[in-house]
């Protein structure tokens, strides 16, 4: 059966309140498998989609308040190469659109149109991989094209010298990897709800995607819990949030970690320079940071076909297309397009009108190898998407 819940008005139109028992209950069954989930000990508990704007205050995650994508003309102007089609108005996406939206139609585009141009040295792909991120990668525990991919943006963050043959290409590319702040739910602390909550942002080790062991299973097991505290009450709040069933939300939390922890050890060497936290040994830092580039990646990658039967394709991460919203029934309006030229382009699929959302179809993005998450749990676990794109 489907885990309870209560749908209260919130400044996203979705948030849930709820007040179990103080111990922990059986609250769902799958394949005849009672499930126990961990019920809160204070008298109340709200789960609510977060605004990117949110503040966190946690020893182990850093102030998120930054606005995605504050500079972004500048930041084409500096690329002197990037084409956007004047019929495009770009602008940072509101805190309710969780960085995906902000590009829209200001004058009427006809199918076919492109609609912007992006040389390909501005493109993370994992065909492009410098060797020293292929050498990292192949030494994970599990091969996939997230690894692959999170080598080659950890790669572009922290250059090396003989990578610096075309700088301005190099330094435009770390900027706009350093500009991304939204990611899967989660990323942000704040989704874990408020910071004094027993088993929530205070207690993550970096973060929620770096919080846990692949032997918490048997760790926890004489307390009952099937997993590390923080990501079951995580997976209890995600069944609240989407009204999905309890154990796969669940599933969906412990995919990520693992997948996490199959690369981590790999390519901590690619990290020079960890960013500044509160707590944390070097090598910590080292990792927290593998896994806030990770789930940034997986809320932004996009499968790319070759341009002919005889190009592989390739994963990648191509800027404007990373934020663009999420598709409605219609089905995505705007397209990647390889060509011989050496540059990506966006092209409009269908008639665009004037004051329209220029979106891409995530359902369609590629998803981690035994993730079997889908709809609504999927959208808001790993791309982050608001209620309104589900």
């Amino acid at each position: 059966m489907k885990f309870p819940f209560l749908l209260l008005a919130t400044q996203l139109g979705i948030s849930t309140s709820f007040a179990p028992a103080r111990l922990l209950q059986n609250v769902g069954s799958k394949n005849g498998k009672m499930v126990q989930f961990l019920s809160a000990e204070s008298s109340e508990e709200s789960w609510s989609i977060s605004s990117q704007t949110q503040e966190v205050t946690s020893d182990d995650n850093t102030n998120t308040d930054t606005v995605e994508y504050e500079n972004w003309d500048n930041w084409v102007a500096s690329t002197n190469d990037i084409v956007v089609s004047p019929k495009l108005t770009v602008q940072s996406p509101t805190p309710e659109e969780r960085g995906k939206g902000g590009v829209t139609a200001n004058e009427s585009i006809s199918a076919l149109d492109v609609l912007a141009r992006i040389p390909r040295k501005y493109i993370l792909a994992t065909s492009d991989a410098p060797v020293r991120a292929i050498e990292a990668a192949s030494k994970a525990t599990e091969f996939s094209w997230s690894t692959d991919l999170t080598a080659t943006a950890l790669a572009a963050l922290y250059p090396s010298e003989d990578e610096l043959e075309d700088a301005d290409a190099v330094l435009a590319k770390q900027q706009w990897i350093q500009s991304w702040k939204s990611g899967g739910w989660g990323t942000d602390g704040a989704d874990l709800g408020p910071p004094e909550a027993d088993w929530g942002v205070k207690c993550v080790t970096g973060s929620l995607l770096a919080t846990g062991s692949d032997n918490d299973h048997n760790i926890y097991a004489k307390f009952r819990f099937p997993c590390h505290p923080v990501v079951h009450r995580a997976g209890l709040g995600l069944a609240v949030l989407t009204g999905c069933d309890g154990e796969e939300s669940l599933e969906a939390l412990v995919c990520r970690g693992r997948t996490f922890r199959s690369m981590r050890d790999a390519l901590v060497p690619l990290v020079t320079t960890p960013s500044d936290r509160r707590k944390g040994s070097l090598r910590e830092r080292k990792t927290w940071d593998i896994a806030d580039v990770l789930s940034r990646i997986l809320s932004r990658a996009v499968k790319l076909e070759g341009d002919d039967e005889d190009s592989s394709s390739t994963y990648a991460v191509v800027p404007l297309h990373e934020r663009l919203a999420h598709c409605d029934d219609r089905g995505e309006n705007a397209k990647l397009v390889t060509t011989d030229d050496d540059e990506i382009l966006l092209v409009a699929t269908r008639d665009i009108a004037v004051g329209e959302a220029i979106t891409r179809d995530y359902k369609a993005a590629p998803q981690l190898e035994k993730d079997t998450s889908e709809g609504a749990l999927r959208l808001l676990l790993q791309f982050g998407l608001p209620p309104n794109a589900w």
